[in-house]
């Protein structure tokens, strides 16, 4: 009795033994394990960054518009003509640093609300609103491609 108990544990050994070593072999298996992201989360991490820039974006609109003095449809309805918001704002007797001015005091506004609703950390916060005038006098001054 005690032989095949013996006999069953090394056959059992050595068949998983053999199988590891196939997997190996075969590439199944890595010595260290290796961090990787699956491709749904890298996939929902972009769709993430996509929904935050569509989302920026209409919110721009929507505070240059209202700066101009015109609805957001027809701003858009300017802009996919090949128009910037300069161009937009010049035509309608507005200064485009105007719009600028207006772009940076919404976006500050916005991240100090995220700041002091500890979304974002003060630091974070100070870093984006670094980057905001920069990034209005982008938007404003960008020619979109006329559809």
């Amino acid at each position: 009795m005690e032989l095949k108990k013996t006999l069953a544990a090394t056959v059992a050994a050595t068949t998983l033994g053999v199988g590891g070593l196939a997997l190996v072999s075969a590439g199944g298996a890595t010595a260290t394990p290796t961090p990787t992201s699956t491709p749904g989360a890298t996939a929902k991490a972009h769709a993430g960054r996509r929904t935050l820039r569509r989302r920026m974006l209409r919110g721009a609109v929507k505070v240059s518009a209202k700066s101009i003095g015109i609805p957001p449809k027809d701003l858009v309805a300017q802009l996919k003509t090949g128009k910037s918001v300069a161009q937009v704002a010049t035509a309608k007797g507005v200064s485009p640093s105007k719009v600028v001015s207006d772009l940076v005091t919404a976006g500050d506004k916005r991240v100090d609300t995220l700041v002091s609703k500890h979304r974002i950390t003060a630091e974070r916060g100070a870093k984006i609103k670094a980057r905001i005038p920069k990034a209005a006098d982008k938007f404003v001054n960008h020619v979109f491609k006329a559809k």
